[in-house]
């Protein structure tokens, strides 16, 4: 179904004691999945965020980009929708792409009030989709506002809910979010913990007209997922050690070793390469070792008929061969720590660090040709210098802006 495809950064330079080098892993569906379309049929939950601050706009568009999802499902697709605010309102569950109508009854009444009980729509999304086999199970959370308790305070310790998200994930289940409106008056940075640990995606509308627009595009990309459960074994030879390694296509998503030298994937498409990036720390060779190549490490996707792979690792003494750079996977690399500084931007309230991380982006930026990023960063910085500070809205736009540039 998938084969693998693996390319190394550069050659490693012997004199080096130590050195990182990064792999990387392309996963490609086989052409002829892709013409048989070999795709799973979806089961969404779709939890839509009801209290008072949702009131206007927001809340027509909300509405109108629910049922433009209903009528893009497929014939084997099904979704369950619900509102949450003081409460969770479930309104339709396991709807059909003919069936919008019913949809459209339940929700012309509704009325947006109450406070954000997020655990209670994370909830309701764990428990609708923990049944379902042999489908791809996909969570949407939409909000406007800060996560509440029942009381209506704002829920200081959001560790319940990143605790939450983990445990989807672990049952097979794939959280997205989206905030909706002015990035201020939600939490960017919990939304996008959600996601990463919820093994999903981030949307962030801040014209709720775009929210149709995001969630079709997003429905569009799982309705080509065919497999959900993958993992990529590494058998690494002695001295050789993982340090990080992330999703980098088809979206950009943090991973860690789940197992020792196992990676966990989900949610492979046919329609799109899937590129793990690893960086390996790797030890210089023994006095007794010749110049040469040497396979440091075995790879195999699995489930998968394919063979593992033993990428061969160039050792040189050469200061012109140690030079010549893979520029593809050299511009991934730097295009990764784009995006780990950007979603560590949307944590920073300190102006010194927010500084240092624009600086490293910018200057990540520019060595990898990303000029619309650097440039974004380079008004950003005198923002700063200005004003002392960044709004939400700048550091929650350009984080979706370096992880919508992985492609």
């Amino acid at each position: 179904m998938f084969n693998l495809q693996l390319d190394w950064d550069r050659p490693a330079k012997v004199s080096s004691q130590l050195s990182e080098h990064i792999l990387r892993v392309r996963i490609l569906p086989s052409l002829g999945d892709v013409q048989r379309q070999a795709t799973l049929p979806l089961q969404l939950a779709v939890a839509l965020d009801t209290s008072a601050s949702m009131q206007g706009e927001k809340w027509q568009w909300a509405k109108a980009a629910t049922q433009a999802l209903v009528s893009q499902l497929r014939e084997s697709d099904r979704i369950s929708i619900a509102g949450f605010a003081d409460w969770v309102t479930p309104l339709v569950q396991n709807l059909q792409n003919n069936q919008l109508d019913k949809l459209q009854a339940v929700v012309h009444n509704l009325v947006a009030q109450g406070v954000t009980r997020t655990d209670l729509a994370l909830s309701w999304i764990g428990s609708v989709l923990s049944s379902e086999t042999q489908r791809a199970r996909i969570g949407i959370l939409i909000t406007d506002g800060h996560p509440t308790t029942g009381q209506g305070e704002v829920l200081e310790d959001a560790a319940i809910l990143i605790e939450q998200a983990k445990k989807m994930a672990e049952d097979g289940i794939t959280l997205c979010t989206v905030g909706l409106g002015d990035a201020a008056d939600f939490n960017s940075a919990l939304l996008i913990s959600l996601s990463d640990r919820g093994q999903g995606t981030f949307m962030y509308a801040d014209n709720p007209t775009l929210l149709t627009p995001q969630l079709q595009e997003r429905l569009q990309a799982v309705q080509a997922i065919a497999l959900t459960d993958a993992i990529i074994k590494l058998n690494l030879t002695a001295g050789v050690k993982l340090k990080k390694c992330c999703q980098f296509r088809p979206d950009y998503l943090p991973l860690i070793e789940t197992a020792s030298q196992e990676i966990h994937l989900r949610n492979l498409r046919v329609d799109t390469a899937t590129d793990i990036l690893l960086a390996l720390e790797v030890p210089a060779l023994s006095t007794n070792q010749l110049l040469g190549n040497y396979a440091i490490a075995q790879i195999q996707l699995s489930p998968s008929p394919s063979p593992s792979l033993s990428p061969s690792l160039q050792f040189t003494s050469s200061y012109t061969e140690a030079q010549q750079v893979n520029q593809e996977v050299d511009r991934d690399r730097l295009c990764w720590d784009i995006n780990r500084y950007s979603t560590e931007l949307t944590l920073a309230n300190d102006p010194l660090q927010t500084g240092e991380l624009l600086s490293q982006i910018q200057a990540a930026a520019l060595k990898s040709g990303q000029i619309t990023i650097a440039r974004e960063v380079s008004q950003q910085l005198n923002d700063l210098q200005k004003t002392g500070k960044l709004s939400a809205h700048q550091t929650t736009d350009l984080l979706i802006a370096t992880r919508q540039n992985n492609s």
